[in-house]
This record gives structure tokens, C-alpha cells and sequence, in this order.
């Protein structure tokens, strides 16, 4: 028994010596990785604190950019109802109306005005030619103009009206037609007298006067958020940079808070396993201590039954 105790108290102390320098090595790596995660969690909360302030400034230009876009969708939803119902009262048109003013030799002077303002608009590159009949309605030519160019083919007429490239009307033609508007002549109690179907005519030409004048407005704004927009693509860029780079450095940290756990509760088994052969290799040696005065005891005990 005395040797087998001495081969386990050998056996203990050489585990004692095999296991303190795997935890002293240990404690190393884990006070050397939390210096890491400390150096880094500082590093992460400096680029933290400016993508913070840098995300506040975009949050705050995306509402600037909206807020205009916004304002030039409201400006502009003024104009479209107009648009809309001219476009509809144009549909609404009988063709063969067209048809009969065409054929008309004396038109009335609000259909000359009319047909005017719409030559202004659908007829370029072609002059009007002044009458040489002093008693002519249409004594600048632009029913005439008309004739040639729009009540040829009223089909067509109609098609372009309601196709009408309105986005691109010179501002130059457009203050043309306001004060022409104007006039009595063109008033909606006369154009209707005239014809029915230029009452619908008129509200066209109306909304496309309507809709320059707020594209005017809504344009400049219409650029400002383009501009700002293009600002904040850049700031965007940035500032997702810089989130990619705070969230590389947490991933990182993610992976040495795992290795620090991993690193501790290794050091703290270790410490566990010499605590414990520590306390077994104690009991062991005062066991061997007894076993040692027993086995004395015993040997002068035979020594002196062998003699006897």
C-alpha cells in the first residue's frame, strides 16, 4: 500500500508540474486578449461616436431633400387636375365640329383668336399670311395657318392635343398666350358662341398655361433636390463605409470576447485541477507520513522476531 501511495503522490506531482506553466501561460493569453478587446472596443467607439453624428447629418438631409420633393409634388398637384380635365374635355371632342370650321370661308373672331394661340403652340416654323381682303375676319392669317396645318386632318389634331409634349413649351410662347387669354374675345362665353368644340380648346390651351407657370416653380425644385440628393449619395457612401468598418471591428470583437471566455474558463479548470491535486497530494503524503512510522515500527518489530 505504502508503494502504490508513493506512485500516485509521484504521479500528482508530476501532473503539478506538467499543468502550472500551461496555466501561467494561459493567464498570459487572457490579460493579453483583453488588452486587445480593450484597445479595440476604444477603437470601435471612436468610429462609433462619428458614424453617429455622421448618421444624424444624413437623417437630416434626406428630410431637407424630401421636404423639397415633396413641396414640388404639392406645387404641382395644383396644375395636374387642370391638365387632367383638359385632356378629357379634348377626348370628349366631336371631331366632325372640326370638320365644319374648316369648311367655314368667314370665321368668327374668337375662333381666329382661338386657332391663333393654338398655332402659337403646334405650328412651328410656319408664318401665318396676312389677308389682302380688308373685310376678312382673319385678317393675320391663322385660321388660315390652321387650316393648312391642323384642320387638315382633325383626327390628328386631336391625337396632338392630347399628346402635347407640355413639358418643353418655350416660356417665350407661353407669356405670348397669357395676355391673349385675356381678352374678350377669348372669354369662355364667346369661344362658346363660336363653337362648341372650341370650348374645349380653350380649357387646353388654359392648362398648358397653368402647367408651365407651375413647372416655373417646380423645376428650380425639382433640381435642388437633384443636387441635394446627389450631396447625399456621397454622404451615404461614407458614412456605409464607415458602419461596414464598425461592424468589422465588432464581428472581430464578437471573436476575441469568444476566445477570452474560452481562455478563462480554461485558466479556471486548470486552477481547479492543481487546487485539487494540491489537496489529494497533502492527504497522500500524510498518509505516506503514517504509513512511514508503520513501516519502522514493523521492520524493528520483525528485526527483533527474526533474532529471536
Amino acid at each position: 500500500m505504502l508503494k502504490e501511495a508513493a506512485i500516485e503522490v509521484d504521479k500528482l506531482q508530476k501532473k503539478l508540474e506538467a499543468d502550472a506553466p500551461i496555466l501561467a501561460k494561459t493567464q498570459i493569453e487572457v490579460k493579453a486578449t483583453k488588452d486587445v478587446i480593450a484597445e479595440k472596443t476604444k477603437e470601435a467607439e471612436a468610429v462609433k461616436s462619428v458614424v453617429v453624428v455622421e448618421e444624424e447629418e444624413a437623417a437630416k438631409q434626406a428630410a431637407e431633400v424630401k421636404a423639397v420633393k415633396d413641396d414640388a409634388d404639392k406645387q404641382l398637384s395644383v396644375a395636374l387636375p387642370a391638365l387632367e380635365n383638359a385632356v378629357k374635355k379634348v377626348k370628349e371632342i366631336d371631331v366632325n365640329n372640326f370638320y365644319e370650321l374648316r369648311g367655314i370661308a368667314k370665321p368668327s373672331p374668337s375662333a381666329v383668336a382661338c386657332f391663333k394661340l393654338v398655332c402659337f403652340l403646334m405650328v412651328k416654323g410656319e408664318k401665318p399670311k396676312k389677308s389682302k381682303d380688308a373685310e376678312s375676319t382673319d385678317a393675320e392669317g391663322y385660321f388660315d395657318l390652321s387650316k393648312k396645318f391642323l384642320l387638315n386632318d382633325p383626327k390628328k389634331f386631336l391625337r396632338d392635343m392630347i399628346d402635347y409634349d407640355k413639358d418643353h413649351i418655350p416660356d417665350a410662347t407661353i407669356q405670348k398666350l397669357k395676355p391673349l387669354m385675356e381678352e374678350e374675345v377669348m372669354s369662355e362665353a364667346r369661344v362658346k358662341n363660336a363653337s362648341n368644340a372650341l370650348v374645349a380648346v380653350r380649357i387646353w390651351i388654359n392648362a398648358m398655361i397653368i402647367y408651365h407657370e407651375t413647372l416655373k416653380i417646380v423645376n428650380p425644385m425639382r433640381e435642388t433636390a437633384r443636387v441635394m440628393g446627389e450631396r447625399l449619395a456621397v454622404v451615404m457612401g461614407a458614412l456605409a463605409e464607415k458602419q461596414a468598418q464598425v461592424k468589422e471591428i465588432n464581428d472581430n470583437l464578437d471573436k476575441l470576447n469568444a476566445n477570452a471566455a474560452a481562455l478563462e474558463k480554461q485558466a479556471k479548470e486548470l486552477e481547479e485541477n492543481l487546487e485539487k491535486c494540491n489537496k489529494m497530494l497533502v492527504r497522500a503524503e500524510k498518509m505516506i507520513g503514517g504509513l512511514e512510522g508503520e513501516k519502522n515500527r514493523w521492520t524493528d518489530t520483525v528485526a527483533k522476531l527474526t533474532k529471536q
